[in-house]
């Protein structure tokens, strides 16, 4: 397998120093500005967890709060994702103790390969409405101990971004839009934009690169238009889920998908942003 993922990567790479297609018809230097954040949930089967993942261009990689896992990143100059264990919508409360939290972050701060602290994905707001205050004060207690990394919430909710805005420094959207009932409705992550754009937050994007009972594997081509959509926006990085999801079904792992790697290697090679915003950022 990864002997067949590597020629796919050279393939891609190979067209890559040629031209980079933005839209399909379009080309763009190669040379232009490398992405400031190219993230993906989960590691993978490698001895490192992360040498398949690097090779299609990724750069930060789901970590742990555990200096060894980061001194492997920053001695290749990658970086890693912190999960500090997140919230429950069960029980409406954070599933590690501050006192937790203060020990783990402690023993990284400053560690040269934190690129930013995931404080949850997917907190529900209807559900848990003391959430948002939550996360508002967990984020501030890692700021109090780490102050250099941003950190972010990772949310579906388009009428639910406005609850958390403000209560981290960066808002991660995962509008993924191919499911098996409606196929791929693009419009869904436009709708996400539109949101944060209005609410005036940095903000960063989840790619869907997964399916599951309710959401299908995108095509390489579905993949590529969800760049599309995401590079005209203002967004300043991105993470791909996810790399071996759902567990029990290895069929819709990323990892088994070889076509959607060599695309994801094509993306990670081109620029943030197509066309530089209006306003230069």
């Amino acid at each position: 397998m990864r002997g067949r993922l590597a020629a796919i990567v050279l393939v891609a790479l190979a067209a890559i120093a040629l031209v980079a297609v933005s839209d399909g018809n379009e080309p763009v230097p190669a040379s232009r500005a490398k992405l400031p954040v190219r993230a993906i949930f989960d590691r993978d089967a490698s001895p490192t967890g992360f040498d398949d993942q690097a090779a299609l261009g990724f750069t930060t990689f789901d970590s742990g709060p555990w200096p060894e896992e980061l001194d492997a990143l920053a001695a290749r100059r990658l970086h890693g994702f912190i999960w500090l264990g997140g919230y429950s919508n069960e029980r409406c409360e954070f599933r590690e103790s501050d006192a937790w939290v203060r020990e783990r972050v402690t023993a990284i701060a400053g560690h040269p390969a934190v690129a930013a602290y995931l404080i949850d994905d997917e907190p529900l707001a209807k559900e848990c409405p003391t959430a948002p205050a939550q996360v508002k004060a967990r984020a501030e207690l890692v700021k109090s101990l780490d102050p250099g990394p941003p950190t972010f919430v990772v949310l579906y909710r388009v009428d639910e971004l406005w609850r958390f805005a403000g209560t981290v420094d960066i808002l991660a959207v995962d509008s993924y839009p191919c499911s098996i009932r409606n196929g791929c409705d693009f419009t869904k992550i436009d709708e996400a934009i539109a949101e944060v754009e209005r609410l005036g937050v940095r903000y960063w994007a989840v790619i869907q690169a997964h399916g599951d009972d309710w959401y299908r594997v995108p095509t390489a081509e579905e993949l590529h238009q969800q760049f599309l959509r995401w590079r005209a926006s203002r967004m300043q990085g991105y993470f791909v889920f996810a790399w071996h999801w759902p567990d029990e079904e290895p069929s819709l792992w990323l990892a088994n998908h070889p076509e959607l790697q060599a695309q994801l290697a094509v993306e990670n090679a081109l620029p943030l942003h197509l066309e530089p915003p209006e306003d230069g950022s």
